[in-house]
């Protein structure tokens, strides 16, 4: 009977022959281990002859980035492999095709993206996606919205939330986002220069927290649509025409704002990283305003197609009440400016950073952008309940760069 083991490079071709037979008999085959996360392995495999190539993605019974000290249950490849599925349907393919799962060695067979970039490292590059505005609103309007009870019928709804419950990977969650960047925590990476500066205006801000602590109940207690859970600028691959969002093993029923809001925090914390990296001023005015535009419009293109699409697939019949999608819709927007403020704050000091901001070169420059970014974090969490439009956030943005 087959058991789990742990993958590497040696071993992958022979496992992916053995459950795909994927590769032809004289395959001239390279394997590489790409994984760069703080959980899985992945790994890349090719025909260089015939130009095949595959993605394995394997559950470690542990937290990779620290170690098997914390221990995590593997089962999170299984809810992972039913995301990917379901966002596939919803989203007419903005997510890898999975090409099998297998239930012994929680790894997920899947399409290779390597003709795209990790977004992070595309917008670190300065590079620009004409089409991510549109895809990404696409992505996170069929998402979210066709998941809810809303759309879906009650009994249905429970079940998934049933099926989708993820108690580890929450746990992370609301102990990484939602606790301890808000206090002196011990599993925090913070930079010394950074402690007095925390101490001062966020670990004794006693107002801020209470907002804080309305927002992690919120995320812990409102299961609103089958969220992403992780969709950060690291989470999503891209090309000049593609935008495919990967790695949902944070799925859960959860307030929609979560998704938007990391999202759009990623996209501030590369527009202070880049006003702090790029000394050619023309490069980086050119690049932010991109930024501020995208920011801008995500927002508002998801407000548009989601009211638009609402109308389309309502079946709640209080939900048709005249009035009510603009009341949703504003909540979420609302809370979407809180996740944006406490997203900014755990990737400057908790335990899982951003390159966007760790790899200023200049550690005074990069001092004072790590304090930017919570000073208006603080003000994205402190203001949330005035910030309702694609404009209001970039007023926010802009309120720091004049």
């Amino acid at each position: 009977m087959s058991k789990y083991y742990v993958l590497d490079v040696d071993r992958v071709f022979d496992y992916i022959q053995k459950e795909l037979n994927y590769f032809d008999h004289d395959a001239d085959v390279e394997c590489n281990e790409i994984g760069d996360g703080n959980l899985n392995l992945v790994f890349r495999v090719v025909d260089k002859k015939h130009g095949k190539s595959i993605i394995v993605k394997q559950s470690l019974p542990y937290v990779r980035c620290v170690g098997e000290e914390w221990p995590l249950n593997i089962n999170r490849a299984e809810i992972e492999n039913r995301i990917l599925k379901i966002e596939y349907n919803l989203t007419n393919g903005l997510v890898p095709r999975v090409y099998k799962f297998d239930p012994v060695m929680y790894a997920t067979l899947m399409e290779d993206l390597s003709d795209h970039v990790i977004m992070r490292r595309g917008l670190m590059e300065l590079n620009q996606y004409p089409r991510f505005i549109d895809q990404i609103t696409d992505f996170m309007v069929k998402t979210l919205l066709m998941t809810s009870d809303i759309v879906m019928d009650h009994q249905e709804k429970k079940a998934y939330l049933k099926d989708f419950i993820n108690p580890e990977l929450c746990d992370i969650t609301e102990a990484l986002v939602y606790t301890e960047p808000f206090y002196n925590a011990e599993r925090n990476k913070i930079d010394d220069f950074l402690i007095e500066f925390m101490e001062n205006n966020v670990w004794n801000d006693k107002e801020l927290k209470l907002e804080v602590a309305k927002l992690k109940f919120d995320f812990m207690t409102n299961a609103q649509a089958l969220l992403h859970g992780d969709l950060h600028t690291g989470s999503i691959f891209v090309k000049e025409d593609s935008t495919k969002v990967i790695d949902p093993e944070f799925a859960f029923y959860g307030p929609m704002a979560y998704d938007i809001g990391a999202l759009i925090a990623n996209l501030v914390m590369n527009y202070i990283s880049t006003d702090a990296r790029i000394e050619n001023r023309e490069r980086c005015d050119v690049h932010n305003e991109y930024l501020l535009n995208t920011m801008r419009d995500v927002i508002d293109l998801f407000k548009e197609k989601f009211l638009r699409l609402f109308d389309e697939v309502v079946t709640d019949e209080m939900a048709k009440t005249p009035g009510f999608k603009e009341w949703y819709l504003d909540n979420v927007i609302i809370d979407t400016a809180g996740v944006t403020g406490c997203e900014m704050i755990r990737r400057t000091v908790g335990l899982a950073h951003v390159q966007d901001l760790d790899d200023i070169p200049d550690i005074d420059k990069q001092a004072q952008a790590k304090r930017t970014n919570v000073f208006m974090a603080k003000d994205f969490i402190m203001e949330r309940k005035v910030i309702k439009t694609g404009q209001d956030f970039v007023d926010m943005v802009k309120r720091y760069y004049k």
